[in-house]
C-alpha cells in the first residue's frame, strides 16, 4: 500500500530460488520473458507481467499492445486514436484499476464509455515493468474489480549508473506517414546511498486510419422505390410476410402490407401465393453509408525523473516524479455521408438477393437517386496530460516495517469537435437534386466494394452573407412553431434559432453545418498514507500488518457545442473546398471508394469566419463559436465530481508446513468509507427556443455516503520446489465512471408533437434525463485459483482459473410506470399521472392539449453478473538445447473468458478465446521475436450516430516482428514492425455478409539506434 517501497508489501517475496546457482544470465527478448517468470514465482498474489528487454525498451507499438501479450488483456482495437486502452478478464476497461508503483493516481480521465486508463497517452520508455495483479490484497489499491494494472517506474538506487539516447523514425504505410522519436535518460549514484535519474522521451505522432462505416440496413418499401404498390409487390413480394407480423414472429418480420404503407385490408388485393413464398423478413439493402478518414498529428513529451537516499540501513527516503503530454491538436476526420435518412431518396435494385442467418435477404448493388448527399470535416483536436509525484520513507529492523507515502497528481483530457458540413439536399417537389450513387457492400468482402457518386463535385459552397430569418417562424406569439416553416431569402446563408446549426440557401436546396462538441475532463487525485507491519512468530501467523490511508480524488467535467450564429459567411472563398487527402490511396489501394469527395479546409475555414456576433450575450466555444446551451453536449456534461476517502486495512500473513509442504500467505480486511460530494449545472427552466441561454441553468449540490468491508485471503502452496498453487479470494468495488453516468438533471420544454396531434387534440411531449446521481458502486466477489510449474530456470507452464460475481450494475430504463412520480413540480411540470401507457402532466394538459412527459435514466441492477474464465502459459526458454538450439524460446498463452449478465445489461466487448504466440531467437549479437496475437469475434452495441442493430466484431489476428542487433556494447540497432498481415478490423449485424464497419490501419515500421554510455 505504499507507493514504491510499498510494492514489497503489496507483493510479498518467496524465498530464495533453489535453481540460483543453475540461472542463466540473458538479455534482451529473453531477459524480458525471464523477469516476468521470475517475478510471478516470486510474488504472493496471482499476477501476470512484462518488463523491458535488454535494450530498456518495449518492443511493441504502445504499452497497450505490449500488454495484450498478456493472458486475459484485450487491447481495444475500436479506438481510432492509438489510446490504446484494454480490456482485462473480458471485462470494460473501466473495472480495472491502473496504480503507479502501487499507488492510485491522475490517469489521463476517459472520454469515452467504459474504457481504461488511455495507456497511449505515456511513452513507455520511463516505464521499467507492468504488473498486472489478478488477485490484490487487503493492501492493494480498491477499485480493481478485473485487476489492478500496475505501471512501474524504478526507484533511483536501483538503477545502473550510466546513460543511453534512442533516437527511432516510425514509418505508417497508409499515407506514407513518418513520426520521428528520441529519448534520453540518465542514472547516477552520486554516493552509495544516494541516488538521481531522469528520461525525458519524444515522439512526433503522426498516423492514419481508413474507414468504411454502413450504417444502417433497412427493408425496401414501395415509398423507397417509387414504385406503384403493385410493381413493388410483383418484384419484391415474395420476400415479405402476406400477413401482420405478430410479437412472436421471428426477430425480423416484414408484413407485405408494412412495405406498401397500407392496412392489411387494403394490402390484400397485392398478395398472392408467391407473397412469402422465399421468405417473411423482407428485403434489404444498406440505406447509409460513410466513407471516412482520420488523420491524427501531434506531440507526445514524456518524462520522469527521481532521487533516493538510504541514510542508514534501516531507512529508505524517495521521490518518483512523472510526466506526459499527447497534444494531437490537428487530428481531424473526413467523412463522405450519402443515405436515405428520413425518408428521402429512392433506391434501386440489381441482381438477386442473398439471404443471411437471421432470415433477412439482402441486396448488395444498388443505386441511390435524389438522397441528402453530404461531405464533413470536423476538426477532431485531441488532448491527454498527467503528472504527478510519489514521496515515500521506509524504515524497517528486526521486529518492525514502516512506511508512509504521499502522493499528488492530476491530469486533464479534451476532445474538441468543430464539424463542418456541406449537404445537397434531396428535392421535396417531385423532381430530383441531379445525385446518383451505386455502390456494392462487398457482402463483407472488400475487395467486392465498389462505390461512384455523380456528378461531381457533390457538393458546392457559396460566400453568401449570413442571414437571421427566425422571425419569420413566429406564430401567435411563439418562436419556431411547427406549422410555420422558414422563409429563406435568395442569395443568403439562412439561419433561424429553430435549427441553430445549420445554414440553408433559398428553397433549402444546400444547407451548411457548422457544430461539433467539446468535451472536457479534469482529475485531481492526492493521497497520504502509513503502513506499519509487526514480525512476530505465533504459530504460523508471522507478521501483522495494516495501514491507513486518506485520499481526495476530483473528477471534473465541462462540454460544449458549437452552433452556425454570426459566422461571418461572406469570408467563405471556393478554395476552403478541398479534395479529401485520403482519395487516392484509401485503404492502401484495397477499397473502390468513390473519389468524388470534396470537404472543408478547416483551419482556413475557421480562421476566415471568426470572430462572430454573438447570440443574446452568450458565451463562446475555444474555437471562437457560439455555444448552443439546449444541447446535451452542454446540459448534460457539467458538473463536478469529489470523493473524500478514509481507509484502514489489516492482515496477517502466514507461513507453515502442512503435510510436508510449505504454505504460505495473507488474509484481511480493508475498511473503506467515502464522502461523496456532487455540484451539477442543472436545467431549471424552458428554453425559449432551439439555443438557449446559460440562465436556463443554475447550481445544485447533492451529497452521497457509502462504506464497504473488502475481505481477501490468498495462500500459495510448494507442492514441490518447482510446483506451486495458489489460490485467492478478495471483494473490491468500482465507481460507476462519471462522464458514462452523468448525475446532471435535464428538463426538456414541452414541444408539440405534428406526428400525434388532431386539429381537436395538440398533443406535447416533454423529455426529461434524470440524474444519475445516487448510483452505487458495483461489488464483485472473485475467486481464483492457479497452477505453476518451474520446469525450468526462466520458464513456466501454467494454468489459472478465475470466478467473479458481481452486483449492483447499471442498466438504464425509460420506464414511466418507474419514472412518474406523482409530484413534478421539481421537474417544473406540476403534478404527474401514469395512466398505464403514459405519463401525463395533469396540471399543464386542458381538454385541449395533453401533455406527456417521457424520462430516461439509470438504476443499479439487483441481479448479478458471472464472469468465469481459463487462462493458460506455457513460457520456454530452450537454452538447454545444444548448438544452434539453445538460441530459441517461446511463449503460447490462451485465454477463454465467460460471462453471463442480465438481458438489460449485456458485457460488450468479451472475446471468448484469445491467444498469443510468440517465438524468439536470439545470441549476444542479434536476436528476432516474432508475435501473432488473435482473438476471437465479439459483441458491441450500437451507439452514437451510429444507427441499427447491435453489431459484433469478426475474429482477427496480427502478425508483430522486431529484431535487433548489437554493433558492439555500446550501439544497438533495432527493427520492429507491426500488423504485417496488413490485418483489418471487421463489424457486423448477424450475419458477417451483413457488414457494418472495416477499419483498416496499414502497417507500421520502426527503426531504433540506441547508445548507452
Amino acid at each position: 500500500m505504499s507507493g514504491t517501497a510499498g510494492i514489497a508489501f503489496a507483493q510479498d517475496a518467496a524465498p530464495a530460488d533453489t535453481s540460483a546457482a543453475t540461472e542463466v544470465v540473458v538479455t534482451g527478448f529473453k531477459k524480458s520473458y525471464a523477469d516476468a517468470v521470475r517475478s510471478k514465482k516470486n510474488n504472493i498474489e496471482i499476477t501476470d507481467g512484462i518488463s523491458s528487454d535488454g535494450l530498456g525498451r518495449f518492443p511493441d507499438l504502445n504499452v497497450g499492445e505490449a500488454l495484450q501479450r498478456i493472458p486475459g488483456v484485450q487491447i481495444n482495437r475500436e479506438a481510432e486514436g492509438r489510446n490504446a486502452t484494454i480490456n482485462l478478464r473480458g471485462m470494460p476497461g473501466s473495472y480495472a484499476r491502473t496504480t503507479l508503483n502501487g499507488q492510485a493516481f491522475a490517469d489521463p480521465p476517459s472520454l469515452s464509455d467504459d474504457s481504461s486508463t488511455p495507456l497511449g497517452a505515456f511513452n513507455s520508455d520511463i516505464f521499467s515493468a507492468f504488473m498486472i495483479e489478478k488477485s490484490p490484497m487487503a493492501n492493494a489499491q480498491s477499485g480493481g474489480l478485473s485487476g489492478n494494472i500496475d505501471v512501474q517506474i524504478a526507484p533511483a538506487l536501483s538503477r545502473k549508473d550510466g546513460g543511453f539516447a534512442k533516437a527511432s523514425y516510425e514509418y505508417n504505410a497508409l499515407g506514407k506517414l513518418a513520426a520521428p522519436a528520441f529519448t534520453v535518460g540518465y542514472n547516477k549514484h552520486i554516493s552509495p546511498t544516494l541516488a538521481v535519474f531522469g528520461t525525458l522521451a519524444y515522439k512526433h505522432e503522426n498516423f492514419r486510419r481508413d474507414t468504411l462505416r454502413f450504417n444502417t440496413y433497412s427493408a425496401l418499401s414501395a415509398q423507397g422505390t417509387g414504385q406503384s404498390a403493385a410493381d413493388f409487390a410483383s418484384q419484391y413480394g415474395a420476400y415479405y410476410s402476406p400477413t401482420a407480423c405478430t410479437s412472436s414472429a421471428a426477430a425480423f418480420c416484414s408484413s407485405l402490407a408494412s412495405a406498401l404503407n397500407m392496412t392489411d385490408a387494403d394490402a390484400a388485393q397485392y398478395v398472392n401465393s408467391s407473397t412469402g413464398s422465399k421468405g417473411k423478413a423482407g428485403a434489404w439493402y444498406d440505406s447509409a453509408l460513410r466513407q471516412y478518414t482520420r488523420t491524427n498529428e501531434g506531440n507526445l513529451w514524456t518524462g520522469s525523473a527521481g532521487i533516493e537516499w538510504k541514510p542508514n540501513d534501516s531507512t529508505k527516503l524517495g521521490v518518483v516524479g512523472f510526466y506526459t503530454d499527447r497534444d494531437l491538436p490537428k487530428t481531424t476526420q473526413y467523412f463522405l455521408i450519402n443515405s436515405m435518412w428520413d425518408g428521402a431518396g429512392t433506391v434501386a435494385t440489381h441482381g438477386d438477393p442473398v439471404s443471411t442467418s437471421d432470415g433477412r435477404y439482402l441486396y448488395s448493388d444498388i443505386t441511390m437517386t435524389n438522397f441528402p448527399a453530404k461531405s464533413s470535416t470536423r476538426l477532431y483536436s485531441q488532448h491527454q496530460q498527467s503528472k504527478g509525484l510519489v514521496a515515500n520513507a521506509d524504515w524497517r529492523d528486526d521486529k518492525w516495517r514502516a512506511a508512509a507515502v504521499l502522493s499528488i497528481s492530476n491530469s486533464l483530457s479534451s476532445s474538441l469537435e468543430t464539424e463542418l458540413d456541406l449537404q445537397t439536399n434531396p428535392n421535396y417537389s417531385g423532381g430530383t437534386n441531379g445525385i446518383t450513387a451505386n455502390f456494392n457492400t462487398g457482402l463483407g468482402k472488400l475487395g467486392d466494394f465498389s462505390y461512384n457518386v455523380t456528378p461531381s463535385p457533390q457538393n458546392a459552397i457559396f460566400n453568401y452573407a449570413f442571414n437571421d430569418v427566425t422571425a419569420s417562424t413566429v406564430k401567435n406569439g411563439k418562436v419556431c412553431d411547427g406549422d410555420t416553416p422558414p422563409t429563406y431569402a435568395a442569395n443568403a446563408w439562412n439561419w433561424t434559432s429553430c435549427d441553430p446549426e445549420n445554414l440553408y440557401t433559398a428553397g433549402g436546396v444546400y444547407n451548411l453545418n457548422v457544430s461539433g462538441s467539446e468535451s472536457y475532463a479534469y482529475n485531481q487525485v492526492n493521497s497520504a498514507q502509513f503502513d506499519l507491519e509487526r514480525y512476530i512468530d505465533f504459530g504460523p501467523i508471522t507478521s501483522i500488518q495494516g495501514g491507513v490511508r486518506l485520499e481526495q480524488n476530483r473528477f471534473k467535467s465541462k462540454g460544449f457545442r458549437n452552433m452556425a450564429y454570426g459566422i461571418d459567411t461572406t469570408k467563405i472563398t471556393q478554395d476552403m473546398l478541398i479534395a479529401a487527402p485520403s482519395i487516392n490511396d484509401f485503404m492502401g489501394g484495397d477499397a473502390a471508394i468513390s473519389k468524388n469527395w470534396q470537404v472543408i479546409d478547416a483551419e482556413k475555414f475557421l480562421s476566415a469566419v471568426t470572430p462572430v456576433t454573438a447570440y443574446n450575450g452568450g458565451g463562446l466555444t475555444s474555437v471562437g463559436l457560439n455555444i448552443l446551451y439546449a444541447d446535451s453536449a452542454f446540459g448534460k456534461y457539467n458538473f463536478t465530481n469529489t470523493n473524500n476517502l478514509t481507509q484502514a486495512y489489516i492482515q496477517a500473513k502466514y507461513d507453515t508446513q502442512i503435510i510436508g509442504h510449505r504454505v504460505r500467505g495473507n488474509f484481511g480486511a480493508r475498511y473503506e468509507t467515502t464522502d461523496n460530494s456532487i455540484q451539477t449545472l442543472d436545467q431549471t427552466s424552458a428554453f425559449a427556443d432551439s439555443v438557449g441561454a446559460l440562465a436556463n441553468f443554475s447550481q445544485h449540490e447533492i451529497k452521497n455516503k457509502y462504506h464497504y468491508w473488502l475481505p481477501s485471503a490468498i495462500f500459495a502452496a510448494d507442492i514441490r520446489d518447482d510446483l506451486v498453487l495458489r489460490g485467492a479470494y478478495y471483494k473490491t468495488y468500482v465507481r460507476p465512471q462519471a462522464r458514462q453516468y452523468s448525475p446532471v438533471s435535464q428538463f426538456g420544454q414541452p414541444l408539440r408533437n405534428g406526428s400525434s396531434s388532431t386539429p381537436s387534440l395538440e398533443i406535447d411531449k416533454a423529455t426529461v434525463r434524470i440524474g444519475n446521481n445516487n448510483l452505487r458502486p458495483y461489488l464483485a466477489d472473485s475467486y481464483d485459483l492457479s497452477l505453476e510449474w518451474y520446469n525450468r530456470p526462466n520458464s513456466l507452464i501454467s494454468l489459472a482459473y478465475f470466478d467473479k460475481k458481481i452486483t449492483g450494475r447499471i442498466a438504464d430504463t425509460s420506464d414511466p410506470a418507474l419514472l412518474c412520480p406523482a409530484d413534478g413540480s421539481n421537474w417544473g411540470y406540476g403534478a404527474l399521472n401514469w395512466n398505464g401507457t403514459n405519463c401525463i402532466a395533469t396540471t399543464l394538459s386542458t381538454s385541449s392539449k395533453i401533455v406527456f412527459v417521457e424520462a430516461s435514466g439509470s438504476y443499479n441492477l439487483d441481479k448479478p453478473t458471472y464472469v468465469h474464465g481459463l487462462e493458460f502459459n506455457i513460457q520456454q526458454n530452450l537454452d538447454f538445447l545444444p548448438g544452434f538450439w539453445k538460441n530459441f524460446g517461446g511463449n503460447f498463452n490462451y485465454a477463454f473468458t465467460q460471462a453471463k449478465s442480465p438481458a438489460l445489461a449485456p458485457f460488450a466487448g468479451i472475446s471468448k478465446f484469445t491467444y498469443n504466440a510468440i517465438g524468439y531467437y536470439e545470441t549476444t549479437k542479434w536476436g528476432v521475436r516474432a508475435t501473432y496475437n488473435w482473438r476471437s469475434d465479439y459483441p458491441l452495441n450500437a451507439n452514437g450516430t451510429y444507427s441499427g442493430k447491435a453489431r459484433s466484431v469478426k475474429a482477427r489476428g496480427q502478425l508483430d516482428l522486431s529484431a535487433s542487433y548489437n554493433i558492439n556494447d555500446q550501439y544497438t540497432v533495432s527493427l520492429d514492425a507491426y500488423n504485417m498481415t496488413n490485418s483489418k478490423r471487421f463489424e457486423y449485424e448477424n450475419d458477417s455478409k451483413l457488414v457494418r464497419w472495416i477499419d483498416y490501419d496499414g502497417s507500421t515500421y520502426t527503426v531504433t539506434l540506441k547508445a548507452i554510455f
